[in-house]
């Protein structure tokens, strides 16, 4: 352990010394990763993206676009790039710390010019041992694969997650026993690899014999490198989270103290996130540059044959950085930092919606106080003041469509038989509200022509779109059902299937339509679409500007905690789709009666944590 704790010493020294030149590497680096790589990430996935005919990939397509041909060879181009800038980036770190070790005064752009010259064969190197990661991780993942579709396919997937039967607790801990297998397996191979990179680096040795190399001169010492990489992962958890809470507890005390105006406000706001900024910066700098570090420390000290050649640094000894800032260009730095701070938290209160126009969306009904896609959640619903009733759509074996969200009943009544299986009537036999509460024990599945009637003259319809592979004539006949009911100018329709929400542009060009969305390739504004209704994880502030800017409005779900609902009104979503519209037409009351200066504090409250990101329903605002 002495050693091991030597070894850290070491590494803080050779930082001490060279943290100047890390600092600068580091940034032109990705400053040349992000005007070089960047938009070749960004073409990479517009060109495999348009060979799929849509101007963006989401959801259940991602999965369906990456299986297919064109899709993996986006995927392994991506992966490639993002894998060329972590290698490089490391190499280069690394050129720096070998210098530092041996004493010597290495310039930036030597070492960087160093690292350039060897660009291509550091990248075969990185793809040698990425292919023997895949290969050693291959089997692993299959039999994880063969053990969902085994035990987690025979019904709905909601059935699992909810529920948890046997069989849920079975495969999550069979999955669970295949990765600690893998991780097992894994991590030696990937100790025994650790000099590869340096020995390729310095030792001028070929990508395939720089690896056998590092195996066998890792052999006695994983123990060590083990005990050192364990202590850098576990160092750097510690200082990321002791370092970004002190910045949390500062702005919990300064801004607070600065509510006084709008304006002292903004600076403060601005300040604490110019402040983060850089301390995250620091942060990431730190943890890439020790890690870079005690690598070639490791090396040097156990794993170098002497064979090693420094990148030519014409003989200078190493000096350290020098501290000296003249007192006119600390002034000027003040100057600049404040001037940042003030746009940045203009920025951040730009981004503050200071009145709400957001329409209540109930999520299957009010779901939260009666079960999901019945009658009497739509009753809840309209009795809570909902604007809009959602609603999931799909059809029975004899073409009527009706309200339910699984492909199986099996979550909410207990019946494993699919929804295309059986026929109205037969659905119709089946409790679907027990499993919430016994007093909902006479509800039925309902057909979406009764959804409508029910809803008629009194809150507006959002009927979503499910699709399980066996629909008929789905949106001809949700057309048609919506015409006989007189619905046609109260309802819109979305779905996470592209294809199904353009059918209903081709059926009716006037409805309204939208595009459902928890993740997406390429840009999600460009869809033919009058709204997106993403998750809350994609609704920031400037993917809400630029949907507003496209003309589309933005819908979140499913949102069901006060702070989260008022997060997201901040920001400007159009819709909050919820569970508990009750809830979230309490918040709105209550947010009318807060002033500008009280908004941008409860915002500034919930990016520093000053409040419960995720409390019970029943908490209030604030």
């Amino acid at each position: 352990m002495a050693e091991v704790w030597s070894l850290f010493g070491a590494a803080w020294n050779d930082f001490s010394r060279t943290w100047f030149k890390l600092i600068a590497a580091d940034t032109v680096y990705k400053l040349a990763a992000f005007v070089l790589l960047t938009p070749l990430v960004g073409a990479a996935l517009r060109t495999f993206v348009s060979f799929s005919g849509d101007a963006v990939v989401a959801d259940q397509d991602i999965l369906l676009f990456v299986l297919s041909p064109i899709g993996i060879v986006a995927l392994v181009v991506v992966a490639a790039l993002g894998l060329a800038i972590v290698a490089l980036q490391q190499a280069c770190l690394m050129t720096v710390g070998f210098a530092a070790v041996k004493n010597h005064d290495l310039r930036v752009l030597d070492a960087l010019w160093f690292v350039a010259r060897h660009l291509g064969s550091i990248l075969h190197l990185a793809g040698r041992i990425v292919v023997r990661v895949l290969l050693l991780a291959a089997p692993f993942v299959a039999v994880a694969v063969g053990v969902f579709w085994w035990l987690l396919t025979e019904f709905d997937i909601n059935f699992y997650l909810t529920e948890r039967p046997s069989e849920f607790r079975i495969a999550a801990a069979l999955i669970g026993a295949v990765f600690i297998g893998l991780v097992i397996v894994l991590v030696p191979r990937l100790l025994s690899w650790v000099y590869a990179l340096p020995i390729h680096l310095f030792e001028e040795t070929r990508a395939e014999r720089a690896i056998a190399a590092s195996e066998e001169r890792t052999n006695g010492h994983k123990r060590r490198v083990s005990l050192v990489l364990a202590g850098w992962a576990i160092g750097s958890v510690l200082s990321a989270s002791l370092a970004l809470g002190a910045v949390g507890a500062l702005g919990r005390f300064v801004i607070p103290r600065a509510q006084s105006s709008i304006p002292l406000l903004v600076l403060a706001m601005g300040t604490i996130v110019v402040f983060w900024s850089a301390v995250n910066f620091i942060i990431t700098l730190f943890q890439s540059s020790s890690f870079a570090l005690l690598i070639v420390r490791l090396y040097s000290d156990l794993g170098s044959s002497g064979a090693a050649k420094l990148p030519d640094a014409s003989g200078r000894t190493s000096a350290g950085p020098r501290w000296i800032v003249s007192w006119r260009a600390f002034s000027a730095y003040l100057v600049v930092a404040v001037v940042l701070a003030g746009l940045v938290g203009y920025f951040l209160v730009g981004g503050v919606q200071t009145e709400d126009d957001v329409a209540v969306i109930a999520h299957r009904g009010a779901a939260g106080r009666a079960p999901e896609n019945t009658l009497a959640s739509i009753r809840a619903a309209l009795e809570d003041g909902a604007d809009f009733v959602e609603i999931d759509v799909q059809e029975t074996a004899d073409g009527e469509v009706v309200v339910i969200h699984d492909s199986d009943f099996m979550k909410i009544g207990g019946d494993p038989r699919k929804i295309w299986e059986v026929t109205f009537d037969e659905a119709r036999a089946i409790d679907i509200g027990s499993w919430f509460s016994p007093q909902f024990s006479s509800e039925r599945i309902p057909s979406l022509a009764e959804v409508l009637e029910l809803a008629k003259g009194k809150a507006l319809v959002d009927i979503e779109l499910k699709y399980y592979g066996h629909d008929q004539h789905l949106e001809q006949r949700v057309v048609d059902v919506v015409e006989e009911v007189g619905m046609a100018s109260n309802v819109m329709i979305m779905s996470l299937k592209q294809q199904g929400i353009q059918k209903i542009r081709e059926l009716r060009s006037d409805w309204t339509i939208g595009l459902l969305a928890a993740t997406a390739v390429g840009d999600l504004t460009q869809v033919d679409a009058d709204f997106l209704a993403v998750h809350t994880r994609m609704a920031t502030s400037g993917f809400i500007r630029k949907t507003h800017k496209a003309g589309k409005d933005v819908y979140v779900w499913t949102v069901n905690d006060p702070i989260h609902m008022s997060r997201m009104m901040s920001r400007g979503v159009d819709g909050l789709i919820t569970d508990e519209p009750a809830l979230a037409r309490r918040v709105l009351a209550e947010r009318a009666a807060l002033s500008s200066l009280e908004r941008l504090l409860l915002e500034a409250a919930f990016w520093l944590g000053a409040v419960p990101q995720e409390p019970p329903p029943e908490a209030d605002l604030g």
